[in-house]
């Protein structure tokens, strides 16, 4: 808990400091829909997602709204919390690349929803 306080502490100076507006891919996978900000659904197809995310082992180069995603183990040192749901209640449609170079956004209307 008192870790979860510290990167909390983190996570708002990084928005006070500018950071938060470029660093919008640090996501926490919730046990819940109800914990989550946002709602996805892993697809198997890249032809239906909204997103193609690579997920990277290290937070900096997680930066910008780029469709590269670092899974952070603490909630409160995420910018996002996502919830992993059935394809009808998500809120986004993501596929999952090996490639870093593959991704990016398909359906750009739907980028709000990771900054």
């Amino acid at each position: 808990m008192l870790l979860q306080r510290f990167f909390a502490g983190i996570s708002v100076a990084a928005f006070l400091l500018g950071g938060s507006a470029t660093r919008a891919q640090e996501v926490f996978v919730t046990k819940t829909a109800k914990e989550a900000t946002v709602k996805i659904y892993a697809t198997s197809y890249k032809a239906e997602a909204d997103v193609i995310v690579y997920k990277t082992p290290f937070s900096k180069n997680a930066a910008g709204n780029k469709g590269i995603w670092h899974f952070n183990k603490f909630s409160g040192a995420a910018d996002k919390r996502i919830y992993f749901s059935e394809k009808l209640n998500a809120d986004l449609i993501v596929f999952f690349t090996d490639n870093s170079f593959e991704a990016g956004w398909k359906n750009k209307k739907k980028r709000y929803l990771m900054r």
